[in-house]
């Protein structure tokens, strides 16, 4: 498949991650960053070139970048003979979303544990609903594990 240069297209790619991570509860701006990331040439950008293309102000780039190191999707990187920092995607930032929400689930699973633990003996309705969250995130803990190393197997097999 021929890529599309669009630069309009791009942007506009940029801004619909944008929107969704600002449905997740994060700064569109955020979301608008980690897009441009996502299909920029080169793949290094600098706050500047960030600021440029999605128009938007250094502050605000600056902000996005902080939060997006911050929770590991993406990196600073300095460039032998530049005085500036570059930004892109960290490797393996995929992966490591998934393990994070694995992470997510085990401690939600120990807090279904503990409100068992409290609600012992109380009659099986009232119980119900703290069944049903360590039953379901038991299970996604469980399959995301498994998930992950086959999608790891897979992956060093193709390389």
């Amino acid at each position: 498949m021929q890529p599309r240069n669009n630069a309009e297209e791009l942007i506009g790619f940029a801004d619909e991650i944008g929107l969704f991570y600002e449905d997740l509860g994060h700064p569109r701006i955020w979301g608008r960053v980690l897009g441009w990331l996502l299909v920029c040439d080169p793949e290094l950008q600098s706050a500047e070139d960030l600021a440029v293309a999605l128009h938007s102000s250094r502050g605000s780039i600056s902000m996005a970048t902080r939060s997006l190191i911050r929770v590991g999707l993406v990196e600073r990187q300095a460039v032998r003979g530049h005085r500036r920092t570059y930004f892109r995607i960290r490797p393996g930032t995929w992966t490591s979303v998934f393990e994070q929400q694995t992470q997510i689930a085990k401690r939600m699973r120990g807090l279904a544990e503990r409100g068992l633990g409290l609600l012992n003996g109380a009659p099986a309705e009232r119980r119900r609903r703290l069944e049903e969250m360590y039953e379901l995130t038991t299970f996604y803990e469980r399959e995301t594990h498994a998930l992950l190393a086959r999608w790891y197997r897979e992956r060093h097999q193709e390389v």
